[in-house]
């Protein structure tokens, strides 16, 4: 069988024309390339070279060689860069599956990704939404690359990006009367018609504490099963909304105001990727430039 070292033996000694040139071009011994041409011409059946001593000329059946054996190294070439590219995923069209919540798809997504085919245009996307239940099956079931998850996340069988750390703020229609405090505190919400997020999710747990804490019983009006929903029946004056700093972003063009609430209530989120097979590298830039845009995002930096 024809092997590529031999090859490129060869075309090394017809690039320099002798076997020390092509020793030095190769980084290997003068001998090392005599047995590979002596192995091509076995292979081939051909004599590529006439011996004069310590010189070596090519025969004349050589020129009808030649050309082709640079085909043939040219598409190895090709080759060796198509599978770099893929390894990496960097070839043509890549493609990066990422599964979001709706939250973000508005305004932030778009921003993001117009952001990345700034530096990679070569890039295509699948953006998949979901909760963040159907973001994690989507993950485990491969229909995704990367998912963007609140935590605590825990799976052995994945790694996720930097923390991304949001805050809790309160959403109210402008002519709200708490558009007056910088700050809404748990005992301005006293009897306030409230727009509360689900009741199973842990950032509420940790809200209900607070309000506890505080001595103040919340006076919901609503429950909400997303940021931009809880924003938008805040707009209408149905009630104050307590959700995260980072998915109000995408509802940033409501009728509302926003304002820090404190204590503080954090929300931590992450991009989430499986530990195996590797992310190609063009999925971790992705997760590096879409981490340092959401984390440059937080209005109200602790």
């Amino acid at each position: 069988m024809i092997k590529i070292i031999d090859l490129e033996a060869y075309r090394a000694v017809m690039s320099t024309g002798s076997t020390q040139g092509a020793a030095e071009l190769l980084g290997i011994s003068q001998s090392a390339v005599s047995r590979r041409i002596s192995q091509l011409e076995e292979e081939l059946g051909i004599q590529l070279f006439i011996r004069e001593g310590a010189r070596i000329v090519p025969s004349r059946l050589n020129e009808l060689l030649e050309t082709h054996v640079a085909d043939v190294l040219e598409r190895v070439h090709i080759l060796d860069d198509a599978a770099n590219k893929i390894r990496s995923g960097r070839y043509e069209n890549a493609l990066l599956r990422i599964a979001v919540p709706p939250g973000i798809c508005r305004k932030i997504m778009p921003k993001i990704i117009a952001g990345f085919l700034d530096k990679y245009p070569q890039t295509r996307f699948e953006i998949l939404h979901g909760t963040y239940d159907i973001i994690s099956r989507m993950l485990d079931e491969k229909q995704a690359e990367i998912g963007f998850l609140r935590l605590p996340f825990r799976d052995s069988n994945f790694m996720y990006s930097d923390v991304i750390v949001a805050r809790s703020v309160c959403v109210m229609a402008k002519d709200h009367p708490l558009t007056k405090h910088k700050i809404v505190r748990p005992e301005n919400l006293r009897d306030e018609p409230l727009v509360l997020l689900g009741r199973r999710r842990s950032p509420r747990h940790d809200l209900d504490l607070v309000f506890s804490s505080h001595g103040v019983r919340p006076k919901i009006r609503l429950e909400a099963h997303s940021v931009s929903s809880a924003c938008g029946f805040s707009a209408e004056g149905i009630g104050v909304s307590i959700v995260n700093s980072l998915l109000v972003q995408d509802c940033m063009d409501l009728d509302t105001e926003v304002r820090l609430f404190l204590p503080d209530v954090p929300h931590h989120f992450a991009f989430v990727y499986p530990d195996k097979p590797r992310l190609p590298e063009l999925g971790v830039e992705f997760i590096t430039y879409a981490t340092g845009y959401l984390q440059a995002l937080e209005p109200f930096p602790a």
